[in-house]
């Protein structure tokens, strides 16, 4: 798969935040869910890992952009959820997505490509109320990180017609 679109359904999971440049708070966050779930022994029973990209950084200052590092959470583990953590949903609705595969470094290119060279020629805008969703489909310490493949999830909505708003 390339390029496509996908209906993600609305999913419950736990999350925790970090702050400030994507390269490194992606990071920082991914380390704290990932050492938690080591400690807890939620490593076993997690599925696919989320990130969610809840700025712009064309918009926001790179120092105040915020990602989340979710899992989708078997409910014997929701008490295990330690208090840095929270549990949220994930907005479901209508995406554009990309396969990346390859090392995580660069993920930027790959977001970049889908929002300026392919959402434009679909008559389709970014819909700015979701965040963008990274899908983690393999787990880091089982694939080797040239080989791991994201879903680039970007929320889209159909580009107003100019000629029929101003009717």
């Amino acid at each position: 798969m390339s390029t496509g679109f996908v209906y993600l359904r609305p999913l419950h999971v736990a999350a925790v935040r970090a702050k400030g440049p994507y390269a490194t708070s992606a990071a920082e966050a991914w380390k704290n869910m990932l050492a938690w779930l080591h400690e807890s022994g939620a490593i076993h029973s997690m599925g696919a890992g989320y990130g969610l990209l809840l700025d712009d950084p064309r918009k926001i200052a790179p120092e105040n952009c915020r990602y989340e590092a979710c899992i989708e959470l078997m409910e014997e583990y929701r008490s295990l959820v330690p208090e840095t953590f929270f549990i949220r949903r994930l907005p479901g609705g209508a995406y554009a997505r990309k396969r990346h595969v390859g090392c995580v470094a660069e993920l930027a290119k790959s977001i970049s490509d889908l929002r300026n060279e392919w959402i434009s020629t679909q008559g389709l805008v970014i819909d700015t109320r979701r965040p963008l969703i990274e899908i983690y489909l393999d787990k880091p310490e089982t694939v080797a990180s040239d080989k791991q493949r994201v879903d680039i999830c970007m929320p889209v909505t159909i580009a107003e017609d100019k000629d029929r708003s101003a009717a």
